[in-house]
């Protein structure tokens, strides 16, 4: 038997939680300051009330709510419950639920890859990750029953996979389709090409389910800006490539150009540099490694955004001293950072 459901939070996605929630027969009960949205039959008026007989916990609100209502609730909870969150990222909500519940009570981090728009569209299957949890794995178990129980499909991912994954999908279909709408793409066309049909839908995206969620999932996604920079990268090769391939096809490119003196010679300084430069990135790659298994070990978060931001304002202030551009110097290390998380592990 499933068990009952405590659901905190009635904004757009708790909404389609309960529906999915009463669609499969789950009882639950629901909890919101906006209390005259909530069912009269489903709502509750305090956490009291809302926690009775209640086996799990389901936090459906912004990511940046989570760790003071967490603190509020924590009073109220038994270790024979366990607490859920529905985030669209992960590091960061398993972060607050280790440091407010801790081995205490039983918690879980989820993210059900559905939202109301898809559900409206009656896409399926219906996905949810849940990521596993070795201070509770039956937390981890009562989770996957529930969503299985909802007709989902589970798939279990530590929280720094699922960001990197969703930082490379996710994040990046947000950026693109939020770029479109801003860019006006397909406005007042008299007609459009079948080829622009996944560009039209990108679009629509934008407009009905994108606005609330950018700034969550660019923001809070600790990936999210390496893969917006590594799609701004490619996409600017793209275009000098068609640039240079322009230019060669011009009658002007036929006419050799003759190296100046010396070119050369500079050329080749760069590509020995450039030679010891890989060496090094080598050579930190490896350190790297070794402090993933040193972190491993100890329970530490990988990856350390706060080591990564005291990282970066340090190689700012060393780019200052020797008076190159900063934010050039950031951009280099970010994609240092990149690399050194894609080294394959030994």
């Amino acid at each position: 038997m499933t068990e009952r459901i405590a659901l905190l939070g009635y904004g757009r996605f708790g909404r389609a939680l309960s529906g999915l929630l009463l669609e499969a027969g789950v009882a639950h009960r629901v909890l919101d300051p906006r209390q005259a949205e909530v069912p009269p039959t489903l709502r509750a008026s305090s956490l009291p009330e809302v926690l009775a007989g209640a086996g799990l916990v389901v936090l459906a609100m912004p990511v940046s709510a989570m760790r003071a209502t967490l603190e509020e609730l924590r009073p109220h909870l038994s270790p024979g419950q366990a607490v859920l969150d529905v985030g669209s990222v992960k590091v960061k909500p398993v972060q607050v639920l280790a440091s407010v519940l801790g081995r205490d009570i039983p918690w879980a981090g989820t993210h059900p890859l559905f939202g109301p728009a898809s559900l409206a569209r009656g896409d399926r299957p219906l996905r949810t990750v849940v990521c596993p949890n070795e201070l509770h794995p039956d937390a981890v178990r009562r989770a996957r029953a529930l969503f299985e129980r909802l007709g989902c499909e589970v798939t279990e991912m530590s929280p720094d996979a699922h960001d990197g994954l969703m930082a490379r999908t996710h994040v990046l279909t947000f950026f693109l389709a939020h770029g479109l709408a801003r860019a006006e793409a397909g406005k007042d066309l008299p007609f459009a090409p079948p080829s622009f049909q996944p560009i039209a839908r990108l679009v629509e995206y934008a407009r009905q389910e994108v606005p609330h969620l950018l700034g969550v999932v660019q923001s809070e996604n600790p990936y999210g800006r390496d893969a917006r920079v590594g799609l701004m990268d490619a996409l600017t090769r793209l275009h000098l490539e068609l640039e240079a391939s322009r230019a060669s096809a011009s009658p002007a490119a036929s006419e050799a150009i003759p190296t100046p003196p010396g070119l050369s010679e500079v050329r080749e300084r760069i590509d020995v540099l450039d030679r010891e430069l890989v060496e090094l990135l080598a050579r930190r790659a490896r350190l790297v490694q070794q402090a993933a298994k040193v972190k491993a070990e100890h329970g530490l978060p990988l990856p350390d955004m706060g080591r990564e931001k005291s990282l970066l304002e340090v190689r700012r202030q060393w780019a200052s001293e020797h008076k190159v551009d900063a934010d050039a110097v950031e951009d280099v290390f970010r994609a240092v950072l990149r690399f050194s998380r894609r080294t394959p592990q030994d």
